[in-house]
C-alpha cells in the first residue's frame, strides 16, 4: 500500500456536464434579472424571463454545490490526516488520533456510512470523505477500500486506542449529541412562546363573548355590528385549505373564509348576516345553519406548550442517557429512550387537563387538585422506574448456583456462524434435561436442536452490546465474547439469562469488559 491516500469525489461525466450547465446559466440568470430590474422595473409583472431566470438560477446553485463537492479532499500520509474545503485545510497528526471510527446513519431504511476521527483528548472530527452507501455496491467497495487504507496508516503511523472496528451507529454512547440539544432547546423556546401567548389568547376570547351590538346608526371596533349579504359562490376546500363564502356585489366583503361544513351548508342565493368585529367577519347566520369563528382559548395554547415541554423530554432524556453513559466505551450499545417516553406520556395524562383548568381556575383550586394530587405520585414513580431501567452498569461474571432439572428455554443467540448456529439460524438456547443446543425456536421438544460443543468454547470478555451489534439485538443485551478453538464466537442475551447460560456452559469464570 502507498503511503499517502488522496480520497475525492468521482470525477464522473455527469459531473462535469452540470458544471458546464451550471457556468452557462450563470450569465442568463445575471441577464435576466438584469433586464428585469433596468428595463421592466422590480414591481413589473411576471414575465416569461423570469421563468428563465429562476430555472437559470436552480443550475448556478447545483453547480456551485457540485464545484464545493470536487474540491473537497481527504489526504492521509505518514504525518497524520488533512481535509482541505474551500474555506480551510485542517490537519490531524497520527499522535493525536485515538481511533478511526465508521459512522452508520440511517433515513428511512437506507444506510450511510462515513469516518470520524477520535482524538485522544475526546473530541472528533467527521471526514466529508469516504462516504458509503451498503445498496450501491461499486461506491461501497470504493469507501471500504479507502476505509481500510485509512485504518492501515494509522496502524502503521500511529498507536490506535483499540485493536477492532468501532461503529457508531444512533443507539451507541459515542452518537453526535449537539443535535438532541439544539432540538431540545428550540422545543423548550417553542414552548416558552405559546405560554407567552396565553393571556393574549384568553383576553381575546373574553373580549369575543362580553362585546355588545353597536347602537344604531353607530359603528365601533370593539362593538357588534350586523350587515345583510347574499350568497354569490361557495368554495369548499379539497382536504386542510381553506373554504370560502362570496357575496354578491362584494357587499359588505368580497369573501370571508369559514370551515368546509360551513362552506358545503350555504349555497349560492342564500340570505345571511354578518357579524363583523374589529373589522373582520366573526359569524355568519342563515335559515338553515350558523358559522361562528373558532377561539383558540388559553387553555387550548396552554396546552400546546405543555405539549412542546413533554416533546423536548423526549431528547432531554437521550441526552442524559449518553450522559451516563460517557465513560462507555463510543461503540456500546445505550439503553433506548422508551421508559422516559413512557414516563412522558404518563405525565401528559394529567398534565394537559392540569394546564388546561390553570386559565380559569386559581393555581390550587379544586379543578387543578383533582389531577395534581394523583398525577405527581405516579409521574414520580414513573421517572424513578424508568430511571432504573435505563441505568448502566458493568456485566457481572456468572454466579454459581444450581443445575437446572428441567428443560429451559432462553432467548439467545449467537452472533456469528458455526456448526452449531448455521446461518446464524438460532433464537434459544435449551439448557437442562440433556446437552446445551442452540434451537431456532422457544420450545417445547428439541426439533432442529444443534448441540453446542462445550469443550471447545472458552470465554474471552463479557461487555454490552456494541456498533452494529445493537441493530440485532436489544439493546439492555450483554454480549460474551468466545473461543471456539481460537476463533471468535459471540454469544448475546440478557444479563441474567447469559449469565446462566455461562454457568450451564460450564464457563463459570470470565473478565468483564466495559
Amino acid at each position: 500500500m502507498n503511503d499517502a491516500v488522496v480520497i475525492r469525489y468521482p470525477r464522473q461525466p455527469a459531473v462535469w456536464v452540470l458544471l458546464a450547465l451550471g457556468a452557462l446559466a450563470l450569465p442568463v440568470a445575471a441577464g435576466c434579472w438584469a433586464y428585469r430590474i433596468v428595463r421592466l422595473g422590480a414591481d413589473a409583472p411576471f414575465q416569461a424571463g423570469d421563468g428563465v431566470a429562476i430555472a437559470s438560477l436552480v443550475f448556478v446553485l447545483l453547480g456551485a454545490w457540485i464545484l464545493r463537492m470536487i474540491t473537497v479532499s481527504v489526504r492521509a500520509d505518514a504525518y497524520g490526516v488533512h481535509v482541505r474545503t474551500w474555506l480551510r485545510l485542517r490537519s490531524v497528526p497520527w499522535s493525536d488520533i485515538a481511533d478511526v471510527q465508521q459512522l452508520v446513519k440511517t433515513y428511512r431504511n437506507a444506510q450511510t456510512h462515513s469516518v470520524v476521527v477520535r482524538r485522544r483528548d475526546g473530541r472528533t472530527v467527521a471526514l466529508p470523505l469516504p462516504q458509503g452507501a451498503p445498496g450501491r455496491t461499486s461506491y461501497q467497495e470504493r469507501y471500504e477500500a479507502d476505509f481500510a487504507a485509512l485504518r492501515e496508516l494509522h496502524r502503521r503511523y500511529g498507536a490506535p486506542a483499540t485493536d477492532h472496528l468501532v461503529v457508531i451507529t444512533s443507539r451507541t454512547a459515542g452518537r453526535a449529541w449537539k443535535g438532541l440539544l439544539a432540538l431540545c432547546i428550540g422545543l423548550l423556546a417553542g414552548s416558552a412562546l405559546a405560554a407567552a401567548f396565553v393571556p393574549t389568547a384568553s383576553a381575546h376570547l373574553r373580549n369575543w363573548t362580553t362585546a355588545v351590538p353597536c347602537p344604531a346608526g353607530q359603528f365601533d371596533r370593539e362593538c357588534l355590528s350586523t350587515e345583510r349579504a347574499v350568497v354569490k359562490d361557495t368554495d369548499p376546500a379539497r382536504g386542510r385549505g381553506q373554504s370560502w363564502l362570496y357575496f354578491t356585489d362584494d357587499r359588505p366583503v368580497d369573501r370571508t373564509s369559514v370551515n368546509q361544513d360551513a362552506a358545503k351548508a350555504f349555497h349560492p342565493g342564500d340570505k345571511v348576516t354578518l357579524t363583523i368585529w374589529r373589522g373582520a367577519v366573526y359569524k355568519v347566520s342563515g335559515r338553515r345553519y350558523e358559522w361562528t369563528e373558532h377561539f383558540a382559548t388559553g387553555g387550548e395554547v396552554a396546552v400546546v406548550s405543555a405539549l412542546l415541554v413533554l416533546g423536548a423530554g423526549v431528547p432531554a432524556a437521550q441526552l442524559l442517557i449518553r450522559r451516563r453513559a460517557r465513560r462507555q466505551p463510543a461503540d456500546s450499545a445505550v439503553p433506548s429512550v422508551w421508559p422516559f417516553v413512557a414516563a412522558l406520556v404518563g405525565t401528559g395524562v394529567w398534565l394537559l387537563p392540569y394546564v388546561h383548568t390553570l386559565t380559569t381556575d386559581p393555581f390550587l383550586s379544586g379543578g387543578a387538585l383533582l389531577w395534581v394530587v394523583p398525577g405527581v405520585p405516579v409521574s414520580v414513580a414513573l421517572f424513578r422506574w424508568s430511571w432504573r431501567a435505563t441505568r448502566i452498569g458493568r456485566p457481572d461474571t456468572p454466579d454459581a448456583a444450581a443445575p437446572l432439572r428441567s428443560s429451559k428455554f432462553v432467548a439467545a443467540r449467537f452472533l456469528d456462524t458455526t456448526d452449531y448456529n448455521p446461518h446464524r439460524f438460532g433464537t434459544h438456547i435449551v439448557l437442562g434435561d440433556g446437552p446445551p443446543a442452540v434451537l431456532p425456536h422457544s420450545g417445547p421438544g428439541r426439533f432442529a436442536a444443534r448441540e453446542i460443543p462445550v469443550s471447545r468454547l472458552s470465554v474471552r470478555e463479557m461487555r454490552r452490546a456494541r456498533g452494529e451489534e445493537a441493530e440485532l439485538v436489544p439493546r439492555d443485551w450483554e454480549v460474551a465474547e468466545l473461543s471456539d478453538e481460537g476463533r471468535l464466537v459471540r454469544l448475546a442475551a440478557s444479563p441474567g439469562d447469559l449469565r446462566l447460560v455461562l454457568r450451564e456452559l460450564g464457563l463459570a469464570s470470565c473478565p468483564s469488559g466495559a
